[in-house]
């Protein structure tokens, strides 16, 4: 009766190990294979260039995120104010809001919103050759609108712009620190 006690809890001992075991392969065959296919997080990525201009207002919170995102990516690139000291200029092309009515009520009042956020911007280096085609960027959001709370819908609708000035912002670093711009940069310098 005690042997059979004992086997069944070494018995039960192995059962545990071997599904740890299972578990850590999983997971190893997991990080092999992201790794295998080109999956990896990303970091920071210093920008080759020491100077930037952009004509974003850096007083704006559109222009805060991107100079503030600039900075954390690649902090021994300065941001100037004169676009001839800058050896790369971020030129925003346009940045604009819209805010189309969806639907109606039966009486005719908006029952919601779609809003929009386009911003057009470009890279391009001292020399004027570009890094960065003309891309355009845009987020859509939808707003259910009530006139009776029109004040709260005015600021919920405020705050949504935010958000969508973050998400683009976002996408623009994450352009102008995409490999194929600073292996352009790289090969127009010639290095």
């Amino acid at each position: 009766m005690i042997l059979n006690k004992v086997f069944a809890a070494n018995s039960t001992t192995q059962h545990s190990k071997l599904q740890q075991y299972a578990v850590l392969l999983l997971l190893l065959l997991i990080v092999v294979s992201l790794t295998a296919c080109g999956f990896k997080l990303r970091g920071a990525t210093p920008l080759p260039f020491n100077s930037l201009y952009t004509n974003i207002n850096s007083q704006s919170p559109f222009g805060a995120q991107i100079i503030r995102g600039i900075r954390a990516n690649s902090p021994n690139t300065r941001i100037v104010d004169e676009a001839s000291e800058a050896e790369v200029r971020l030129v925003q092309i346009y940045n604009r809001r819209t805010r189309k009515e969806m639907s109606l009520t039966i009486d005719g009042k908006v029952e919601e919103y779609e809003l929009g956020l386009y911003v057009s911007f470009t890279l391009v280096d001292q020399a004027g050759n570009t890094l960065l085609a003309p891309t355009t960027l845009s987020n859509l959001r939808l707003l259910p609108y009530d006139e009776d709370n029109s004040a709260a819908k005015a600021a919920e609708m405020q705050q949504l712009y935010t958000d969508m000035e973050r998400n683009i912002a976002t996408s623009i670093l994450q352009r102008i620190t995409s490999d194929d711009v600073i292996q352009r940069y790289h090969q127009l310098r010639g290095n």
